[in-house]
């Protein structure tokens, strides 16, 4: 019986191992232009609603300071002009919003929806390169800032996740069962 118990926790630890970790894609933005460096990460897939607009927040860096909120939208059906939407400080840049435009930076396919009344997602990927925008600061009620030249740099990088814990759990339990397995087995060597 012990034997059979010793093997079993041996087993499971195999079993375990492999599950550890695993790795998810995000794409790193840059947006240069206006006198402002504004940069942050997004995971390079995202599945959204059918809406014509997608949104998507992180915490950024603007000008080497890191630690804002940014929250951007951009279109999600294919145009021969793509638009960006990002919400920036009033404080440093002035306006509340930058629209940018210039060409597509990202692919959208729909997907299955679990949604009885929206049977259809947007699955949207960026697509890394180097992006040529014009973008123009918006402030509710006012007449747009001028069209300034920006560039949008999107770069994908692969991020490990940290090892699940119910893992580490698991492989401690795999341990001290057959530590007690080998206990049991020796005292009754021993009797």
């Amino acid at each position: 019986m012990y034997r059979s118990l010793f093997g079993l926790a041996a087993l499971a630890s195999v079993l375990v191992l492999p599950l550890a970790a695993h790795a998810d894609t995000i794409d790193d933005l840059v947006i240069t232009g206006g006198g402002h460096t504004i940069s942050y990460s997004l995971p390079a897939t995202n599945v959204f609603p059918n809406f014509e607009f997608l949104y998507a927040s992180a915490i950024g860096t603007i000008d080497g300071i890191p630690g804002y909120l940014l929250q951007q939208g951009y279109a999600s059906i294919p145009a021969p002009v793509g638009i960006l939407q990002l919400f920036v400080p009033e404080a440093i840049f002035g306006y509340q919003t930058i629209m940018f435009q210039g060409p597509q930076i990202l692919n959208s396919v729909y997907v299955p929806s679990d949604d009885p009344f929206n049977p259809f997602n947007i699955e949207a990927t960026f697509i890394p390169g180097t992006y040529s925008l014009i973008g123009e600061g918006m402030l509710p009620g006012t007449l747009p800032g001028p069209e300034l030249p920006y560039t949008l740099t999107i770069t994908p990088q692969t991020a490990t996740a940290a090892t699940p814990e119910p893992s580490s759990v698991a492989l401690l339990a795999t341990g001290v069962f057959g530590l007690l397995g080998f206990a049991a087995v020796r005292h009754g060597r021993i009797s």
